[in-house]
């Protein structure tokens, strides 16, 4: 049939347009196939391994010892699990592993129990090795290792179920080459030498933690309490699916809105600029639902090829991006990648349904008209013929102004898709900026402490060495983030004595840091509601003024204050600061933290994100010359009338181009105007999680260079869209254009 032949023509003559829309499709298609599924692999295998090694699903100290007898009352009687556990740090000084710390456990039995991979459980003088430490120090199954006065033979490979995020402390940063587990049997771990920490573990079986919580501390007195909520060894991995599926299933949407309204959009004015041939359809008798049929298959050679082509990509994008996040982020877990199958049908049906739909209303919209209207051509867009008509301008400039103006739908998308392409560009290079900061200058800390040692019990008085320090942890509702009362000695060397508007500290007040304000959204002026975490009392408190720290979640105030929240005598502590490391009775000590971070961790923190960050600015790259090429292609068929008329007045390829082509340099400032506080603001968002997941409140940083760098990238992706359509031009041909009659300038 003619219009067959017709469809099969169009096609061939938009060979071009049909390629990127199809690319754009598959694009999206990857990355809802791609994002979703890897997501959902994240849930699932985290979700399997915590279930099957009994992950805790709290941890907490208590000032009095719980006997084994009373564990066992306290299980039957609340249906819970309880196990005590403890480690003992290793620092080697001498040998392969010199530099690293290895956290010595005993086999568990109850919770927090280890995967055994490529070996058997330890024996005498045998031990399990994390497999992400291991390999950075090239050790196997049946290697020695030795820890300075320790000797042990590797018998497999493990991944604790509390440590799947290989932290050395609750937050901070992974740094596999100096920090890793080995887990000995009892007989073995008792035998070591080193200081322990010893806390319980608990799992509740049904929902009665809060009664359970007030009977550990009537009876036993609570020191400190970490849900696995606020645990990032394990609420990293717990939430790091469901975080990428909500980012996939945010931004996937946005990407397809974006090139659907980009594809409609030129493929509505392809079918308005051949009005003309629908009143030829019609005329030949041909019913209006096959040339709406027609029309569609525009739409769905670029829908279904693009999503099927998508999807194809998506399953290695798929096991590409599990390996990524598992291997990478998480410690060693056996998995088997799946697919979301929602995702799959909807990316292959949604791109070519929409298509179709959209154009069949255009369609169906044209041709309520009259066969003699569309015959003639009535209705067609005259805007650009009176903008600047009595000016005395250069008729280039002219022909510039009206291609913009005149044409506002065409201009709009061209400044939106920049925008799109600048967002991708410059969100990376803002990123790129913030991470340089962070190691030139490092995290903003308020503390002046190098070392904090917590104790096993409440100390009355002065300590002999170092400095005094009251450190109460409490819940604030709606936040995983706990928040820490530093109650603060009078006179105190180690804690900021100013507030960010240069209020002196007053320790009758309480003070937020920075952090945790932007936490809990709490300002100067503000209260904020917290409860206890032992005895779940509420407490309100009204915030004086905001201390600069990104690094901690910290309520600042007096001893005596934070003593009265936690409703201990006035005159107790149960941390000792110092600047420098201390030697306390190890009996006293409950365990020592390093305050802080060193280069080496950071670069190992903000390596693979900075690849994440280059793959960004490319995708923004590809983008933008894939949007921008669409648009120009559009202009240039629209324009080819004009074209033709000016290679029969003698005009160069040059001269047609800066009078056809070049006409959108005012929108690429416009856009770029328009994706430069998208990109710091999609920037912003990304951070707020980072105090959660990695201890630290990251804050957008943009230098004036990568805005420099930014707009030349944007500019250079235009312009290579411009010189890939340039060759078009020469391939009008100047008689077979003027015959057609579609001039709509």
């Amino acid at each position: 049939m003619t219009i067959n032949k017709r469809a099969a023509r169009s096609i061939k003559n938009n060979i071009s347009f049909y390629i990127i829309s199809i690319l754009l499709t598959a694009l999206t298609s990857v990355l809802i196939v791609g994002a979703v599924s890897t997501g959902r692999n994240l849930t699932k295998v985290v979700k399997k391994f915590v279930d099957e090694y009994k992950t805790e699903d709290a941890e907490f100290v208590t000032y009095n010892p719980i006997s084994d007898e009373d564990m066992a009352s306290l299980e039957k009687k609340y249906d819970v699990i309880l196990e005590y556990s403890s480690y003992k740090d290793i620092s080697v000084d001498s040998g392969d592993l010199k530099g690293t710390t290895l956290r010595v456990f005993g086999m568990p039995e109850k919770l927090n129990l280890c995967e055994v991979r490529d070996g058997h459980e330890p024996g005498t003088g045998e031990a399990l090795i994390t497999q992400n430490f291991a390999e950075q120090h090239d050790i196997s199954v049946g290697d020695k290792i030795s820890l300075g006065s320790y000797d042990y033979t590797v018998s497999a490979y493990t991944t604790k179920a509390d440590y799947i995020y290989m932290l050395e402390k609750p937050t901070g940063y992974i740094d596999n080459e100096k920090f890793g587990l080995i887990v000995l049997d009892q007989d073995e771990y008792e035998k070591i030498d080193v200081a322990e920490t010893g806390y319980y573990s608990i799992k509740y079986n049904k929902d009665n933690s809060k009664d359970v919580r007030k009977k550990l501390n009537e009876d036993y007195v609570m020191a400190s309490y970490m849900a696995a909520t606020t645990n990032t060894r394990i609420s990293m991995p717990v939430n790091e699916g469901t975080a990428v599926t909500n980012m996939a299933t945010m931004y996937a949407p946005v990407l397809f809105i974006i090139i659907i309204t980009l594809i409609v959009m030129i493929l509505g004015r392809n079918i308005k600029n051949e009005q003309y041939l629908l009143g030829t359809f019609l005329a030949l008798g041909f019913s209006r639902k096959q040339i709406v049929g027609h029309y569609m298959r525009y739409g769905l050679i670029p829908g279904l090829t693009g999503s099927v082509l998508g999807i194809l990509c998506g399953i290695p994008a798929t096991k590409l991006l599990s390996k990524f996040y598992i291997e990478y982020d998480f410690e060693k877990l056996t998995y088997k990648v799946i697919y979301d199958i929602p995702a799959v049908i909807i990316a292959l049906v949604a791109p070519t349904l929409l298509y179709c739909i959209a154009i069949a209303i255009q369609a169906a919209k044209l041709l309520k008209k009259s066969p003699v209207d569309l015959l003639r051509n009535t209705g067609k867009d005259r805007r650009t013929i009176g903008i600047m008509k009595n000016s005395h301008a250069k008729t280039q400039l002219k022909m510039r102004v009206r291609s913009v103006i005149g044409h506002p739908g065409r201009s709009i998308v061209t400044v939106f898709g920049v925008g799109v392409a600048t967002f991708c560009i410059l969100g990376g290079l803002i990123v790129h900026d913030s991470l340089d900061d962070l190691m030139t200058n490092g995290l903003t800390s308020s503390i002046k402490y190098e070392y904090l040692y917590r104790l096993n019990s409440l100390q009355t008085g002065t300590p002999d060495e170092g400095e005094a320090l009251f450190q109460n942890y409490y819940e604030v509702d709606g936040s995983t983030v706990q928040l820490s009362v530093q109650g603060i000695v009078e006179n105190s060397k180690y804690f900021p004595d100013k507030t960010d508007s240069g209020d002196k500290l007053e320790l009758d007040k309480y003070y937020l840091t920075s952090a945790a304000a932007e936490t809990f959204g709490v300002k100067a002026g503000e209260e904020i509601i917290f409860n206890n975490i032992a005895d779940l009392k509420e407490h309100k408190v009204k915030i004086s003024g905001i201390v600069t720290d990104n690094t901690h979640c910290y309520l600042y105030t007096g001893k005596s204050n934070a003593t009265k929240l936690a409703g201990v005598d006035e005159d107790v502590y149960n941390c000792i600061i110092s600047k420098d490391r201390l030697e306390l009775d190890r009996d006293l000590v409950a365990n020592e933290t390093e305050m802080t971070v060193s280069a080496d961790t950071m670069e190992n923190l903000m390596g693979p994100m900075k690849v994440i960050v280059i793959a960004f600015e490319i995708l923004g790259m590809i983008m933008g010359v894939f949007v921008l090429y669409l648009l120009i292609n559009m202009i240039v068929s629209e324009s080819s009338t004009n074209i033709s008329v000016m290679k029969v007045l003698g005009f160069s390829r040059k001269e047609i181009s800066n009078r056809v082509l070049n006409v959108n340099h005012v929108l690429i400032c416009l856009g770029f105007i328009l994706g430069f506080p998208i990109a710091y603001l999609f920037v912003k968002v990304g951070y707020a999680d980072t105090i959660e997941n990695y201890g630290m409140l990251l804050s957008p940083v943009v230098k004036v260079k990568s805005i420099v760098i930014g707009f030349i990238l944007t500019w250079v992706t235009y312009e290579l869209s411009l010189f890939l359509q340039k060759r078009k031009i020469s391939r009008i041909d100047m008689v077979e254009a003027l015959k057609q009659n579609n001039r709509n300038e």
